[in-house]
């Protein structure tokens, strides 16, 4: 890695090792699945740079924000939903044919969860990487049809191992990791959490 992209090293050892892992290492979608990723932000669009390398054929990507949704297409969303919208569900299922074989939720939040596992195929997997204390889930969707649901922890990824990994696929173009990045002077550490906040920034890195 260049001199240069040395602030690039820093998000590999979180967020963007636990999205992109999540992809990689646990759900491994291929080229003939389809994918929905509800969340944009530094996790959501790491799982969606490796679901792009690994060639999956539908990539859905779900937010509030029409930037970050713009941004998910640029990315290598084939397609992008608006979560404000009602339909949502059905949408998934006419944009996968029937429901999604995968899919990955970086909120947190108890109705979009139920939304995700409502979108999945017969048998389809559906990974979380995070829940709230005390949040519930029904599981009868999940039993009736062979649904399964899928707790991540950090990628499921050795680090030792992962992250040269995805440094080799950002060397070879197909990981573009400097697209999620904006760099901040140290100084500007207030502006940095206030951009993050905002969501102006996908990933604040401070540089000294």
């Amino acid at each position: 890695m260049a001199p240069d992209d040395e602030y690039l090293l820093g998000p590999l050892g979180c967020g963007v090792q636990t999205g992109a892992g999540a992809i990689l290492n646990v759900l491994r979608p291929g080229p003939t699945d389809s994918l929905v990723i509800s969340g944009t932000g530094a996790v959501g669009l790491s799982g969606l740079l490796a679901a792009a390398a690994a060639g999956v054929g539908t990539i859905i990507a779900v937010d509030i924000i029409p930037e970050r949704l713009a941004l998910a297409r640029d990315l290598g969303a084939t397609h992008v939903i608006d979560g404000n919208e009602e339909d949502q569900v059905e949408q998934i299922h006419d944009l996968t044919g029937g429901g999604a074989t995968h899919a990955f939720d970086t909120t947190g939040v108890a109705p979009v969860l139920t939304r995700l596992v409502d979108g999945l195929a017969w048998g389809g997997n559906l990974g979380i990487v995070g829940a709230a204390p005390g949040m519930t889930l029904d599981l009868l969707p999940v039993m009736q049809l062979g649904r399964r649901v899928q707790g991540i922890v950090e990628g499921n990824s050795v680090p030792r191992v992962f992250i040269p990994q995805l440094l080799e696929l950002r060397r070879q173009g197909r990981f573009p990791l400097e697209k999620l990045v904006t760099t901040y002077p140290f100084a500007e550490l207030e502006q940095a959490i206030a951009a993050t906040n905002a969501g102006e920034a996908v990933k604040a890195v401070l540089v000294h």
